[in-house]
């Protein structure tokens, strides 16, 4: 068992590419975990911080600038529906059933693939399987669905409420087929 708190993460030499900054949804039921990777077909898909920036003068004339917080969001598009992929499914279930409230708020991870865990005493590593990662709720917000002749439309955004919980994420790799499991930091607030 990997004690995250006792160790760090370093990100590997070189440019980060970012097919390593991953968004997983949480696909699992209560009793088991299923994290399934989000981005087939996106070409851009970024946290946008959406910053609370206020700006204000006194009467002398002196500026005083605060940013007091973010309400940071990620546009998911294009998405289309397709079977197998949950992700999709839901925003499909969603349409149809009209969903609202608790019921569109679901838990994601993002991974940063380019920083592996370090383990006591190693000042690098390029290739690993343990990887930093962060789990958050967000509530989903689908802003269209239908779309053109490319397939049925989902696009939505996800509004990132609550703490992050920091942790990691193992990837496995078997016969080609990845799989991920995110293990919360000790101690990290939820």
């Amino acid at each position: 068992m990997i004690i995250i708190a006792d160790n760090e993460y370093a990100i590997k030499s070189g440019k980060a590419l970012r097919k390593h900054f991953a968004l997983l949804f949480e696909a699992g039921t209560d009793s088991a975990s299923n994290l399934e990777i989000i981005g087939k077909g996106i070409e851009d898909m970024s946290i946008a911080p959406n910053a609370n920036v206020e700006t204000t003068s006194d009467i002398l004339g002196n500026n005083e600038t605060i940013l007091d917080k973010y309400e940071k969001s990620t546009d998911v598009d294009p998405i289309y529906v397709e079977g197998g992929n949950k992700f999709s499914e839901f925003l499909d279930k969603v349409e149809e059933e009209e969903l609202t409230g608790d019921s569109v708020v679901k838990e994601f991870v993002w991974v940063k693939l380019y920083k592996p865990l370090l383990e006591k005493g190693e000042t690098t590593k390029e290739s690993d399987t343990v990887f930093k990662a962060w789990k958050q709720k967000a509530v989903v917000e689908l802003t269209n669905f239908g779309g053109d002749t490319k397939g049925v439309s989902a696009p939505c955004t996800l509004h990132w409420v609550g703490k992050r919980t920091h942790g990691s994420v193992t990837v496995t790799d078997v016969d080609g087929n990845k799989s991920y499991s995110f293990a919360a930091d000790p101690t990290s607030s939820t």
